[in-house]
């Protein structure tokens, strides 16, 4: 997935694990912009197995690792 095709509040899956777990999307870091160090663009998500979680773990991804849920 494009970083563009992102939307803030969308739940997406992770494609290594598409039948577990959903990410929800919070915001997308440009390259070099703080906390991300890295030279790529990174989503932070909130990381849950319900879809519209209550509280979840947040993670860091990058966009071609997302999926969106048909």
């Amino acid at each position: 997935m494009r970083p563009q095709d992102i939307k803030i509040g969308v739940s997406y899956r992770h494609r290594s694990s598409p039948n577990y777990g959903y990410a929800k999307a919070v915001k997308i870091l440009k390259p070099k912009q703080l906390p991300n160090t890295h030279t790529y663009t990174i989503v932070v998500c909130e990381q849950s197995v319900e879809r519209d979680p209550i509280w979840g773990i947040i993670k860091y991804y990058r966009p071609c690792d997302l999926e969106a849920i048909e």
